[in-house]
């Protein structure tokens, strides 16, 4: 074949992530380490969607096109992986970043303040001597660049590349052009003996970055280089009503890229239901722009009449309204949808069927011990459910707050939410299979405990905290939060210690174990322990099949309640301590409570085991707050 002929092979990709990554850490405006580059993940404009595929799930749609914004906005898939059969290449594009780099030759030692430093040449790519953004050519040869770990951002998500030549002389805008070095006297861990200099010996710390009322990196110019290398915000960059401060941010840091997520667990739906039908047909309903043309297009479209015959056209365009993002009403808690169905009746609303996303079936213990009926209502094994989640976008330094209920949380005076396109029309979405254990307590028995005086203090310290710390860090009022209450503390807390035991047998490790807290005063309270994956793992029966043993665990859970290796400092941890800031936890360290965020839903917030069982700082019985002794007198 004529080489004119041949068709060009696509370059290979320079990495490879799961599509459940893609949500959580790779999602656009990411900083990524590959074996030769350092890159920015491109925001969705720059994705190739070929490959991605629809996911039907109305409910979780209507979530994200309220906190997005965007009223004709799908849910998909991440790209596939690369075909070359299709000439398909890397499916996310990313864009090199940082600009910046330091060139990895041996060059004589340089003081900064009286201190010998290991010095190398701190490059910008224009410089005219970077080749391929690999190499540094000068007349010794070429050297290997390495991007500079040290960037700057700020809280909504926007970042750039910290101005070296303005910090280093300290003046913005600065036109000095000789070289810069970059020293380092330690390990390269402290601030303090880390330092850019001039070739002329003008030298500054890197600490000075980090006094932000110095201002010593300027004010945020709302840079978004992941859409675009000019790319930057319209509107200026305000937290507070002040313009907002640029911040130095470590490229690997943990706190650089916090994602976004909306999760919801599928409901079933009638065979055929009304959403689904639309969500098939969406194109051919495309071009009805009101109820009144409902009617006619049924009338001269033989499909659309066949499909939805028997269907008023009122309900039939609040579907398609609320598939478009119009004027649907308050979307509702999902959580609370998803609690309605879990204390409800079983029969009629679990399948076994394949194509089913729910079912289960109530068990009920041999011989039950008295406190499991006094604390218990019934136990659902669910032998499989569906978990659908969406990436509606991602800030840095901290993470942004969802309600209780699992809705998202307007924090846009403190941390606005970065985009993910200059042009949105779809978010990223996975749907993940699995299987779980609901645990319903007794609404009459929690509300009974909630209400003695021993619970009622204990609640009083959290509230004291939680108003007078945690919602002013988050720039909250207790009208976006509540305060979430005793009971769901006790809840969450026992979640924990109960994950923490079952990992032990079911086959599970506790990291891919999740939970699902429910606590409402008017529909009930209770615990949903859950694996879900893209593959079979999230199906293979280990979680129901402890669920069978759930007494043992639970009363092994409330044991291990009782006890810490950092007791006596962990149990007497008061949510309002002067120095040890940690205003929504009590008895809660390492060494009990907290386990990896990918299981908590509250990222290892709002717990307290002295709620759950009683404490060996406890002296008097009457003063115990713990579930455990209210439901099990007899219990030591």
């Amino acid at each position: 074949m004529p080489a004119s002929n041949r068709r060009k092979q696509a370059p290979p990709p320079l990495g490879e992530a799961r599509q459940s990554q893609v949500l959580q850490m790779y999602g656009p405006g990411a900083m990524v380490d590959l074996p030769d580059y350092a890159v920015l993940i491109g925001g969705l404009d720059f994705w190739n969607d070929r490959g991605c595929d629809p996911i039907h799930e109305p409910r979780l749609l209507r979530l994200a096109q309220q906190a997005t914004g965007a009223a004709r906005v799908e849910l998909r898939t991440p790209p596939k992986e690369v075909d070359p059969l299709k000439n398909i290449s890397g499916s996310i594009k990313a864009l090199r970043f940082p600009e910046w780099s330091v060139v990895q030759k041996k060059i004589p030692d340089r003081q900064a303040f009286g201190v010998n430093c290991r010095a190398r040449l701190l490059v910008h790519y224009n410089d005219g001597c970077i080749k391929d953004w690999k190499k540094y050519q000068d007349q010794d040869g070429e050297h290997p660049l390495v991007p500079v770990r040290f960037v700057m951002a700020c809280p909504h998500g926007h970042l750039s590349d910290v101005p070296w030549r303005d910090f280093c002389f300290r003046q913005f805008g600065c036109k000095n052009s000789e070289r810069l070095y970059l020293l380092e006297a330690g390990t390269g861990n402290d601030f303090t003996q880390i330092f850019v200099q001039s070739e002329s010996g003008v030298t500054r710390k890197l600490a000075d970055a980090l006094i932000q009322e110095m201002n010593p990196l300027g004010d945020c110019k709302g840079k978004t280089p992941w859409l675009g290398r000019y790319s930057r915000d319209a509107e200026k960059c305000m937290t507070d009503g002040k313009p907002t401060k640029n911040r130095l941010l470590v490229r690997s840091a943990t706190n650089a890229y916090f994602s976004e997520t909306i999760s919801v667990i599928s409901l079933p739906e009638e065979a055929g239901g009304l959403a689904k039908r639309v969500t098939e047909l969406k194109d051919e309903l495309e071009a009805i722009e009101s109820e009144a043309e409902i009617p006619m297009a049924l009338k001269f479209n033989p499909r659309l009449k066949s499909v939805f015959e028997g269907v008023e056209p009122a309900a039939l365009w609040q579907e398609i309204e609320a598939q478009r993002g119009g004027p649907t009403g308050e979307v509702p808690q999902p959580k609370d949808e998803e609690l309605r169905l879990l204390v409800g009746p079983m029969e009629g609303v679990s399948r076994s069927t394949e194509d089913s996303p729910f079912d289960a079936a109530i068990w009920t213990p041999d011989q039950a011990p008295d406190w499991f009926q006094r604390a218990i209502k019934r136990v659902l094994l669910v032998r499989r459910l569906r978990e659908v989640q969406a990436l509606v976008g991602f800030t840095r330094f901290t993470a942004r707050t969802s309600s209780l209920g699992g809705l998202p949380i307007d924090t846009s005076k403190s941390n606005a939410r970065a985009p993910l396109a200059n042009d949105l029309r779809w978010l990223p979405a996975s749907e993940n299979k699995g299987e779980g254990i609901f645990i319903e307590f007794d609404p009459a028995t929690i509300k009974a405990w909630a209400s003695s005086d021993a619970v009622m203090s204990r609640a009083a310290q959290f509230s004291k905290a939680f108003e007078n710390e945690w919602l002013k860090s988050r720039g909250l009022d207790t009208d976006q939060f509540p305060f979430p209450g005793a009971p769901y503390i006790l809840l969450h807390s026992l979640s924990h210690l109960l994950i923490t035991e079952m990992a032990l047998e079911c086959g599970y490790g506790s990291s891919s174990i999740r939970e699902r807290i429910y606590a409402n005063s008017e529909i009930g309270y209770g615990i949903l322990l859950l694996t879900s994956t893209s593959g079979s793992e999230g199906t293979l029966g280990g979680l129901v099949d402890a669920g069978k043993r759930i007494v043992p665990y639970l009363e092994r859970a409330f044991e291990r309640g009782q006890l810490c290796s950092n007791d006596p400092f962990c149990s007497e941890h008061d949510p309002n301590h002067e120095f040890d800031i940690r205003p929504t936890h009590g008895a809660a360290c390492h060494g009990c409570e907290l386990i990896a965020e990918t299981s908590c839903e509250q990222r290892n917030e709002f717990l307290d085991r002295a709620l759950v069982s009683k404490t060996v700082s406890v002296i008097d019985d009457d003063d115990d707050p713990s579930f455990w002794r209210f439901i099990n007198p007899e219990a030591h």
